[in-house]
């Protein structure tokens, strides 16, 4: 029997979709507040009291599902994945309860937000049970191993082990974390333009909340966007590795890198002004099929199916000669 590590590194890890979605939340709050009722900017202090105060939440919340399915001996992936769900959107409806943000959404918008935390909620328990890796307890481990025998005489535990032929696991959640890669890439471009952004500004303060609305702004677009056409695009790129009986992270870049060039070129060819975006393109590819790998992890061939036969003279080998000659009875 294996049980997720307690991970301090992993829980880190789990809670970066988190802070995203948090910051992004954030900084949208902070500019409908200068929209619907523009009294300045809050103070940098309550921003991150509220900020810190969320991400704590979250990590609380999402160590406490971890011992939670420690206790019911549960370490499977999907397990984890929809753990972390659940506790992003219990922390958003304590959040909520109790006003622990900047802002709260409309009456007609709550749903609709809640989704943002709960889908980084999903990616982060994956990740945790990713990171963190499995441990074997102690009991079950030797039972199952046979490390003790029918007499009672402990024996040395013998690894298990596989040597068989494998391949890569299609994984939702590994294609879910490259698909939002387009989006995250894409978010670091307004960076660039920020200073001219904030420059244009004569009300220093309206500068730095649109410092902020911009990347979480084109981060949402850029999300809503591309996010289906990426999950395709991960499809095909993990199907092709697998039919070329790929399996090293560089190869499934490289699959990923030469894929989305094409698909850009093709797309050049009908809009010129898209050739500039062939060398970026490329590059996402290759982050995209190297995560995807990395997230995916390998499993064994599965057996062919069982053959079922109603004459066994049919049951024949494909080099058999009778598959390939044919009998010739000379009739009158």
């Amino acid at each position: 029997m294996y049980l997720v590590k307690n991970s301090l590194r992993a829980l880190f890890a789990a809670l970066i979709p988190l802070a995203i979605v948090e910051a992004v939340l954030m900084a949208f709050a902070i500019a409908g507040g200068q929209v619907t009722a523009p009294v300045g900017v809050p103070a940098p202090d309550q921003i991150v009291v509220f900020y810190t105060g969320r991400m704590a939440m979250n990590a609380a919340l999402l160590f406490a599902g971890h011992f939670m399915l420690r206790q019911w001996t549960i370490s499977s992936r999907l397990a984890y994945g929809l753990m972390g769900g659940i506790m992003a959107a219990v922390s958003y409806g304590i959040a909520i309860r109790h006003h622990i943000q900047l802002a709260a959404p409309g009456d007609d918008m709550v749903v609709t937000i809640g989704l943002l935390p709960t889908i980084a909620g999903m990616i982060g328990g994956f990740l945790y049970g990713q990171f963190a890796g499995l441990i074997q307890v102690a009991g079950a481990a030797r039972v199952a191993s046979g490390e003790v025998a029918s007499g009672g005489a402990e024996r040395p535990a013998t690894p298990l082990m596989f040597d068989g032929p494998v391949q890569v696991r299609t994984s939702v959640a590994g294609i879910a974390i490259a698909a939002v890669m387009p989006a995250v890439l894409a978010t670091l471009l307004p960076y660039t333009l920020l200073p001219l952004l904030m420059n244009g500004f004569e009300d220093k303060s309206t500068a730095h909340i649109f410092a902020a609305v911009i990347p979480a702004q084109t981060f949402l677009v850029m999300l809503v966007v591309t996010v289906i056409p990426s999950t395709i695009f991960m499809l095909c790129v993990h199907h092709i590795a697998r039919a070329m009986s790929r399996r090293r992270t560089w190869e499934y870049a490289a699959i990923g890198a030469a894929m989305a060039f094409a698909c850009m070129l093709l797309l050049a060819l009908v809009v010129p002004l898209l050739a500039v975006l062939l060398v970026p393109a490329a590059f996402c590819g290759a982050v995209m099929g190297a995560l995807y790998r990395r997230f995916a992890g390998i499993e064994p061939l599965p057996l062919p199916e069982v053959v079922i036969a109603t004459d066994p003279n049919t049951l024949v080998g494909a080099d058999h000669p009778s598959r390939h000659q044919h009998s010739v009875i000379l009739s009158n």
